[in-house]
């Protein structure tokens, strides 16, 4: 649900330890999450329209497939963010 919130970088950042620069981290992978996960959305609309106008010809429709695709890849990365910041505190805090 927190990726539906507003947040800012420095909310709930304490500048005097250590978990304050985790903390920062997380937010500002939060945010570039968010940008990604918008920006793959763009991309999906723009490969589906290029694969509309492409009208049968098999250059355009291969290169409105491989834009789908990638813009796809970034969204699973940007909605597993989360799951790799978690798995990098375990391993490294």
């Amino acid at each position: 649900m927190r990726l539906l919130l507003a947040i800012t970088l420095f909310e709930g950042v304490d500048v005097t330890s250590f978990d304050g620069v985790k903390k920062l981290l997380e937010n500002a992978a939060i945010i570039l999450m968010g940008f990604v996960g918008a920006l793959s959305v763009v991309f999906i609309i723009v490969g589906g329209i290029q694969y509309i106008t492409s009208a049968g010809n098999s250059d355009g429709s291969a290169k409105a497939k491989k834009t789908i695709t990638y813009a796809v890849g970034g969204l699973i990365l940007a909605l597993s963010t989360t799951a790799i910041i978690n798995l990098i505190n375990t391993l490294f805090f």
